[in-house]
């Protein structure tokens, strides 16, 4: 089975949409004892309701995790979840990881919303950057 193909089948098998980010986020992976077995830091490729994609530099293996990323206001926001599969990514030396949110549906929601309007703040502050960039005067 080739890589689009893969993707096809793990998309049939979503049970909501996904959204494309690209945020920084926290992680602190546990065993099944509920020890620290690693943590680090990863990026968000595209979330849903249910669950969000990591890019890392290693495979996560482990039974749970918490990701933990920042709001607008500089606060944490916190989210469990499992490790639903860790496979390598087409990008050099990268690892992608599926994590189903676990908890409360208000948790999920309130990482999501946390998710989402970080990366389109950055989004729009870089296009600004760009249009601020465009439009000086070379001297």
């Amino acid at each position: 089975m080739d890589s689009q193909q893969s993707a096809k089948t793990i998309a049939d098998r979503r049970k909501s949409p996904r959204i494309q980010t690209e945020n920084d986020v926290g992680y602190i992976l546990f065993d099944d004892n509920r020890e620290v077995t690693d943590q680090g830091s990863a990026k968000a490729l595209d979330l849903s309701q249910n669950g969000i994609l990591l890019e890392t530099e290693r495979p996560l293996n482990g039974s749970c995790i918490m990701l933990i990323t920042l709001d607008l206001n500089g606060k944490k926001v916190k989210v469990k979840g499992r490790v639903a599969n860790t496979r390598k990514s087409d990008t050099p030396g990268c690892h992608l990881t599926g994590i189903e949110f676990k908890g409360s549906e208000e948790q999920h929601k309130k990482a999501v919303v946390a998710f989402v309007k970080v990366y389109h703040n950055r989004r729009q502050r870089d296009q600004n950057k760009s249009l601020y960039s465009f439009r000086q005067p070379v001297s």
